[in-house]
């Protein structure tokens, strides 16, 4: 398969598993309370007030597929882009670099919200963790399904795809 095929074939599947990965904290973490699935795909953060609240149906359907959009499409095919400059000599190497490099973002993202919203970072520690451990999640298998569906490493490598 080609680059951008093989980046959204592992896209796919990364977000896949990272939904599965997610609605199993919830219950893990939350019971029937689905808070850790609709803190990580909110849009609040990027659309402010109107769409902090999840009981629309319009907030709902942009929050689905704005989630559906940036995991199975906009990051694997930045991945597919840039994964030959990533450190690491395996897709899974770079999935776990790309993963960090996205969960950085957040980090930059939530720290400045501490800074002007007077939230402290022991209130966000935990859910710090568990975005840390759901973009590590998403990573390994974007990288890993990208190696997969592309039968080689990079479109850079020597190897020849079977």
């Amino acid at each position: 398969m080609d680059p951008v095929r093989s980046s959204l074939a592992g896209g796919v599947a990364a977000t896949a598993v990272l939904l599965v990965f997610l609605l199993a904290l919830d219950v893990v973490l939350g019971g029937t309370n689905l808070f850790v699935f609709a803190t990580f795909t909110s849009l609040c953060a990027v659309g402010g007030p109107p769409y902090c609240e999840l009981g629309s149906p319009a907030a709902t359907l942009l929050t689905y597929t704005w989630f559906a959009l940036l995991f199975a499409v906009a990051w694997p095919l930045l991945f597919g882009g840039f994964t030959w400059g990533l450190p690491g000599e395996s897709g899974i190497a770079h999935g776990l670099a790309f993963g960090l490099v996205l969960w950085s973002g957040y980090v930059v993202v939530v720290l400045f919200s501490i800074g002007f919203g007077g939230e402290s970072l022991a209130e966000n520690l935990p859910f710090l963790t568990v975005t840390l451990l759901s973009y590590l999640v998403y990573g390994i298998v974007l990288g890993g399904g990208y190696d997969h569906f592309a039968h080689h490493r990079t479109f850079l490598s020597e190897e020849t795809p079977s």
